[in-house]
Order: structure tokens, then sequence, then C-alpha cells
């Protein structure tokens, strides 16, 4: 029996269960987003999750009408 790796387990798991999504935008307006959650204090990726549940909300509320 092999010895567990924990780095094969973690990014197996991580293929099975998470997803990536990408934009492309010009570097000014990148670099303009990267100073503002510099400055308040915020990743970029708390940003996107929360857009991105906003608007599932937004969805399940215009969905249920």
């Amino acid at each position: 029996m092999s010895e567990f790796n924990q780095a094969d387990y973690i990014n197996q798991w991580s293929k099975q269960n998470m997803k990536s999504i990408s934009g492309r935008y010009k570097k000014e307006f990148v670099d303009e987003f990267t100073e503002a959650c510099k400055i308040l204090g915020i990743k970029p990726s708390h940003v996107f999750k929360q857009a991105m549940t906003e608007t599932i909300e937004k969805a399940k509320k215009k969905s249920e009408e």
C-alpha cells in the first residue's frame, strides 16, 4: 500500500470540486482595481465572490417572479 500524499490528495480534490473563471481587461483598469482593493484592505477574490453571490441571488429572485 502506498503512503498517503497530502499534496496529491489536495490536487485531486481541487480538480474534482473547484473551477476557475477569468477575464481580460485593460491594464489601467486592472491596476486601478488592484490598488482599490489594497486601499480597502480586501482581496480581489473576495470582490469576485461577492459579485457572483449577488448575481446568483438576483437571478433566483427574478426566476421566482
